[in-house]
């Protein structure tokens, strides 16, 4: 296949992605326990899409994956600060400025500020999920008292 055909095919793949996946009507206005779990995935899903789009250079997409991230985690935020949990909450917070920082560097087509963002946005995961988050037979859970 030629290189513009294969072009072609992945950007209209992308754009269907977009279309499909971006986040249409009224924001979800409170997470609640059991989609919790989900939302972590979506998460996660959406920091790997992050990472492909920056080393691709997909400008773009990255700038929506900063803005998708930022309101999940400002979802995230809310929960925790509804369960009293300010300390994760806080954590929360930090993960939207990183993802509110990775929309604007995207902006920009900054490479190296994109990776640095995303690294922020890790960073803040990596210190949740140590004080927060415990392993099961069946996966993950939110640590008991939190």
């Amino acid at each position: 296949m030629p290189i513009i055909n294969t072009y072609k095919v992945f950007t209209v793949i992308t754009v269907f992605y977009l279309l499909c996946s971006y986040p249409t009507g009224a924001r979800q206005t409170e997470l609640n326990e059991a989609d919790f779990p989900a939302t972590m995935k979506e998460i996660g899903l959406t920091v790997g899409d992050a990472e492909g789009h920056i080393d691709a250079r997909y400008w773009p997409e990255t700038e929506e994956d900063g803005k998708r991230l930022a309101a999940m985690f400002q979802l995230v935020e809310e929960f925790w600060l509804n369960r009293g949990t300010d300390a994760a909450a806080r954590i929360a917070a930090d993960a939207v400025t990183a993802s509110n920082n990775l929309t604007t560097v995207a902006r920009a087509n900054d490479y190296s500020g994109s990776r640095n963002a995303l690294a922020a946005i890790r960073k803040t995961c990596g210190a949740c999920h140590q004080d927060f988050r415990e392993e099961t037979e069946d996966g993950y859970r939110i640590k008991s008292g939190s």
